[in-house]
């Protein structure tokens, strides 16, 4: 299967800026359904699990596995967050019942994600490691909510971590994972680089192809059974 990419249009050079959402021709070598699917999920994935376009305006926000990008913040904290739960349960002496270490977690976990909130730092790997002790400090926070006694402290810390995550969103603003795209070169080009606009039109232009495939393979059923 092979779906366009790496075309020269992909590169500015007189920017030096790549993305791949100049074009939205698709080309699919093999027309079948779980080819057509797996060119959607590469396509698609950059709004699944990248958050933010796979160029190199957001290269600090996404790391690539496969060819699919995952967004550094999102992919630190909830590793952080499983790898604590698996704590959880295997050392619940150290991690579930141990007072120090789930009071002293919570603040070195929001305190770094605070500093690296007003900081904006750039490089991805310092980047993911602040995510990750956030995600930790949150398993951490987690941990005092199932191990406070009464029912109504846990409703106040669970209100209070709910708070703390909605102000962290309005404090991003309003289209954060796109925000670098309004003031990017890019978008006045010609063509000009448009992900969003141009992903939609690469999925329904690959589930148009698979549609014609099914019917033509439909037809061919059909004459058969009339040839019978």
């Amino acid at each position: 299967m092979g779906i366009l990419e790496n075309s020269p249009s992909e590169i500015d050079s007189s920017v030096g800026i790549y993305s791949p959402y100049f074009s939205e021709e698709v080309e699919l070598t093999k027309k079948t359904p779980f080819h057509a699917m797996w060119a959607i999920l590469k396509i698609r994935a950059w709004r699944v699990f990248g958050h933010h376009p796979a160029c190199s305006q957001y290269e600090n926000h996404y790391f690539k596995i496969g060819g699919i990008p995952f967004c550094i913040g999102c992919s630190s904290i909830y590793s952080a967050l499983i790898l604590y739960t698996i704590l959880f349960f295997s050392l619940p002496q150290i991690f579930r019942y141990n007072p120090y270490v789930i009071s002293i977690l919570p603040f070195a976990g929001f305190g770094l994600a605070i500093f690296h909130l007003f900081l904006k730092l750039k490089n991805k790997w310092i980047k993911a490691f602040f995510r990750f002790v956030a995600g930790f400090g949150i398993g951490a926070y987690c941990a005092i909510i199932i191990a406070v006694p009464k029912w109504w402290v846990r409703i106040i810390l669970a209100v209070l971590i709910l708070a703390g995550n909605q102000f962290y969103g309005l404090s991003r603003g309003k289209n954060a994972n796109t925000r670098a795209c309004s003031n990017c070169p890019l978008s006045h080009a010609n063509p000009p680089c448009r992900p969003i606009r141009n992903t939609n039109i690469k999925v329904r232009k690959i589930h148009k192809i698979v549609e014609e495939e099914l019917q033509k393979t439909r037809q061919k059923a059909n004459n058969k059974e009339l040839n019978v």
